[in-house]
């Protein structure tokens, strides 16, 4: 009878994720995430709330940085790949499974990869009845904030933004988009505030991200 020590168990494991990555969900599969939460959304990709700091950065860099975000999940989590739009500008992310074994602990690795990445927002759903959907936002004046919202739904292919497109099996592709009140933002100690701010805010990403379309051009 083979025994293994802690780190040896965890090896196996880690080798063992991180062989599988980046995993195709089934249809079924990801309709169940979706419903009963227990995952994450998260990029690396230009934060256009930092555009004076992220206009410069080379497609490569961007690469690069993707790269290293894969590394962090890898060997913690499974992940799949996502092709999205949000705020007008394209991106690629991740939609990471979490565990669900120490849900305030893997919201705050997800935040903080989220600063670590410069990124202006991540989106975290716990896995609990109901689902608890955020939309937390991890750079600039927002950091620490969220919004809260309650289900998705699934978009036709002629959708221009805010969406999540994943590959699938049998080379199928779902697209959906999750539902947020941006009326309504939370802070880190739960009060809840009415405000047009992130609507605003999200407005103003979409200019920048427009802008950013332009200077690419015309380079």
């Amino acid at each position: 009878m083979f025994r293994f020590n802690l780190f040896q168990t965890y090896f196996l494991i880690a080798t063992w994720t991180s062989l599988m990555n980046p995993i195709v969900l089934s249809n079924k599969t990801l309709i169940n995430l979706l419903n009963n939460g227990g995952y994450a959304i998260i990029s690396a990709e230009h934060n256009p709330n930092l555009s004076n700091n992220e206009f410069g950065l080379t497609d490569e860099a961007i690469q690069e940085r993707l790269g290293n975000l894969s590394t962090d999940l890898t060997n913690k989590y499974l992940y799949s790949n996502v092709l999205g739009v949000y705020d007008g500008a394209s991106e690629y992310s991740f939609l990471v499974i979490l565990h669900n074994d120490l849900p305030d602990r893997e919201r705050a690795l997800i935040y903080r990869l989220g600063e670590k990445y410069n990124q202006d927002s991540v989106i975290y759903v716990k896995q609990a009845l109901p689902v608890v959907q955020q939309l937390i936002y991890t750079t600039g004046p927002l950091n620490g904030t969220y919004v809260e919202g309650q289900g998705y739904k699934i978009l036709t292919t002629d959708v221009t933004d805010n969406y999540s497109s994943v590959q699938l099996c049998s080379n199928v592709t779902l697209t959906f988009t999750l539902n947020f009140d941006f009326e309504q933002m939370i802070t880190n100690n739960n009060t809840k505030t009415k405000t047009q701010q992130l609507i605003k805010h999200h407005a103003q990403n979409r200019m920048r991200n427009q802008l950013r379309k332009s200077i690419r051009l015309v380079h």
